[in-house]
Parts: structure tokens; sequence; C-alpha cells
């Protein structure tokens, strides 16, 4: 029997990617995640996310678990957004990184959901699963997945680990301080205004996010513009990325 765990990390930001990450490991490991001392990322300083992200990886390589990561950057979210929203971004990539990891012999798919109707959120993602319920496999889709099941917990460090390290790299890039990325953040706020000096906001920033649109409103008296089409996108983009 194996567990797959799916989390995101960055829904709410406003500059940065959204990061999905999965976990899929067999029953009978569980306890090592307990033993490591794996749980909810957001309860863990950063330190120990770092240091389970490495731990997880190594154990990953050592007992055949099997590991996906899905970075959905700014762009890709405005895009997906101006065609549905935010959550049916977020089950097509739940079901995308569920299909990669399917195995034989039979499990549970976990996952944290992130529409305020759990079963919702769980039949979404299912009907996008050809041939679901897969053969000895049932789906536990709730609120909280990664405090109460292991695997959704170590994909959540999985996934905060990454999208930190996205962040890092921006900030790095661009030359400014860019903070968590959330609107909560002052050092997120701050540095808006650079972000947005120029003929369009920067990429690093979601610029259908109302903060964005306001804050290119004060500074430039319009609307901010909607992101060019990718013209080698196929048709309804956000349903085919994998």
């Amino acid at each position: 029997m194996w567990r797959i765990g799916i989390d995101e990390a960055g829904r709410g930001p406003v500059i940065g990617p959204l990061v999905v990450g999965a976990l899929c490991l067999p029953e009978a490991d569980l306890p090592l995640l307990h033993g490591a001392g794996v749980t909810d990322s957001k309860l863990l300083p950063e330190s120990k996310r770092i240091e389970l992200d490495a731990w997880i990886r190594e154990q990953a390589s050592i007992r055949n678990w099997m590991i996906e990561l899905h970075i959905s950057n700014p762009a890709e979210i405005d895009r997906a957004m101006a065609l549905t929203n935010l959550n049916d971004h977020e089950v097509t990539l739940f079901a995308a990184l569920a299909r990669k990891l399917r195995t034989d012999g039979g499990g549970i798919l976990q996952l944290d959901a992130c529409d305020a109707d759990a079963s919702r959120f769980g039949n979404n993602v299912a009907s996008r699963l050809p041939g679901w319920p897969w053969d000895g496999w049932s789906m536990d889709s709730r609120h909280g997945a990664d405090l109460h099941c292991l695997a959704v917990a170590g994909a959540s460090i999985l996934a905060k680990v990454a999208r930190d390290n996205a962040l890092q790299s921006l900030s790095t890039e661009i030359g400014i301080e860019l903070g968590s990325g959330y609107p909560s953040d002052p050092t997120t706020i701050a540095a808006i205004p650079q972000l947005i000096e120029g003929a369009e906001p920067h990429d690093c920033l979601r610029w259908g996010w109302a903060t964005v649109r306001d804050a290119w409103q004060a500074t430039h008296n319009a609307q901010p513009p909607q992101r060019p089409v990718d013209p080698n996108a196929p048709p309804n983009a956000q349903r085919t990325l994998f």
C-alpha cells in the first residue's frame, strides 16, 4: 500500500510562484517521517524545513520514494485565472502530479484541499484523473492534511522550501529584497513601487492581484495591462500543462 501526499505553497502571495509538491512512499515507511519530525511546514522554523527537505530527498534516493514538484510562475497563474480561477488552476496541478505518481499496488491519494469545500476539491481532482478510481486506490481530501497526513506534510515541506528558494533567487536576480511575497509583509509592499516603474509590471508580480492593480492605478492612473497571450500555449492551456 502506498501514500501519495500533495500540497501547495504560495497560493496567496503577490510576488513569486505557486509551488505544488507531491510525495509518494510506501505506507510502511510513514514511521520514518514521524521519527524525523516531519509535520506541517508552517509549524517548522526555516532551518528545520531545509534540513527535512534534504532528508526527504536523501531518503527518496535510498528508498525509491517518488517526488514531483510543479512551479507555477506568475505569468502562468495570471493566464490560468483569466480563463477560470485559482482553485481550478490548483485542481489541474494536483491532478497532474497525481497522474505522474500513480503506481501499482493501491493506496490512498491524500490532498490538502485548496477549496473551502474539501469534498468538492477532491471530486474536481478526481474528475481529471483518467480511470479514477484507480485499482486499489482511494482519496482523502481534507483541510489541514499537512498536519494530519505524513505524506502531505512531507509534500508541504518540499513545496515550501522550493518556493522560498525561488523567492531568494528572484531577490538576487532583481537586486531588490522581496520579502515573503505576501501582501501582509512590509518588505514585499515596499518593493512593489520599484516593480511597477516600467511600461509593464515586473514578471515576478501577479498582475491580476488587487495589490498590483491598486499600486499601478495609483502610480500610472490606469489599470495594469493584461498578460500577453503565449503563442506557444495550447488552447485551454491550464488543463494541458502535463
